[in-house]
């Protein structure tokens, strides 16, 4: 008898260490990136690289936030970045009225495309796949057409240089935005009735229905918290820019889902949360200043921002089946 209870002792053990470096896994990764990268490179540590870093992150960190929000909701946005670039360039065209009216322009302009997405997803049942990818040519299109296609001079006014560059309390401006943005959308997840909801139909829309959840509200309003985000970040994104064109912010999308996936939120919906997505955002933005610091040449780069959503996207298919086990 007290060998079954002492084998049985060891078989819980080893399942919770199992447990435990399966999700906590991404986690360890960023410990050995963190450590690995200040032994190869002498400025990886110093202030002013790690504050350049989350400069250059912020964009990203915003729209990933909204993302996680779509994908837990079994959706993605291809138009987010699409999306992103719109605000930017209603944001440059809006500035010459001021900072405010740009602003609340940016993010109107973000609202009505999220809303436009979710209301086609959420209340036609459109495809999300189809959905985005036609707004995404929509949106890039408007875009092309309210600028002419030229590139677009901003910051005219001493608020986005702030916002872009300075520092409050000897820590970037843009840290400050990052951190309420996470804060906000980690208690919209976790500590509300729709962010309860939100994992429910991720994980089964048709069960959630039976269980008298509108799903189709729901799934409205995590499109449209995609386009507001979509907007805040366009204030970023023309506060570090000189000069706004169409196509900024195209590279972004991939890079956004990468991280996202990276993370541990699962594209089959349901699962995640946004510490995962924090915790992917850092690691990525490591890979991205590794690659800066050692000077890697723009096509290894790109190559290896492709690799590294492969293996995310196998990371998330090994995620769902010990999802199964445990």
């Amino acid at each position: 008898m007290a060998d079954i209870i002492e084998k049985q002792d060891k078989i819980n053990i080893k399942n919770s260490l199992a447990r435990f470096f399966y999700s906590q896994a991404m986690l360890l990764i960023l410990i050995v990136l963190f450590i690995a990268m200040s032994f190869v490179s002498d400025t990886f540590l110093t202030l002013r690289n790690l504050f350049s870093v989350i400069r250059a992150t912020t964009v990203l960190g915003i729209m990933a936030c909204g993302m996680t929000i779509v994908i837990i909701g079994k959706g993605v946005d291809l138009s987010a970045a699409a999306i992103l670039g719109l605000c930017a360039v209603v944001n440059v065209m809006m500035q010459v009225y001021g900072f405010w009216p740009a602003a609340l322009a940016a993010i109107s302009v973000g609202l009505a495309c999220g809303l436009l997405n979710g209301f086609l997803i959420g209340k036609v049942k459109a495809n999300f796949i189809i959905v985005t990818l036609g707004t995404q040519l929509l949106f890039t299109a408007i875009a092309l057409l309210v600028s002419a296609g030229r590139n677009l001079r901003s910051r005219p006014e001493r608020i986005f240089s702030y916002i872009g560059t300075e520092n409050l309390f000897g820590i970037p401006v843009m840290a400050y935005l990052l951190v309420f943005i996470f804060i906000i959308s980690g208690l919209l997840l976790h500590k509300t009735i729709g962010g309860r909801r939100l994992f429910a139909i991720g994980l089964n829309d048709k069960a959630s229905l039976v269980a008298g959840i509108n799903v189709s509200n729901v799934q409205m309003f995590t499109y449209t918290i995609m386009g507001l985000y979509a907007g805040i970040a366009s204030l970023v994104l023309t506060a570090r820019l000189p000069r706004v064109r169409v196509g900024t912010a195209t590279e972004y999308l991939f890079d956004i889902i990468t991280i996202v996936v990276l993370g541990g939120t699962a594209l089959s919906g349901g699962v995640g949360g946004i510490y995962k997505t924090l915790i992917g955002l850092a690691i990525f933005a490591i890979i991205r200043n590794g690659m800066a610091l050692l000077a890697t040449p723009y096509e290894y780069q790109q190559m290896i921002t492709g690799i590294i959503l492969v293996l995310a996207v196998i990371y998330d298919e090994f995620n769902r089946r010990k999802r199964l086990l445990y």
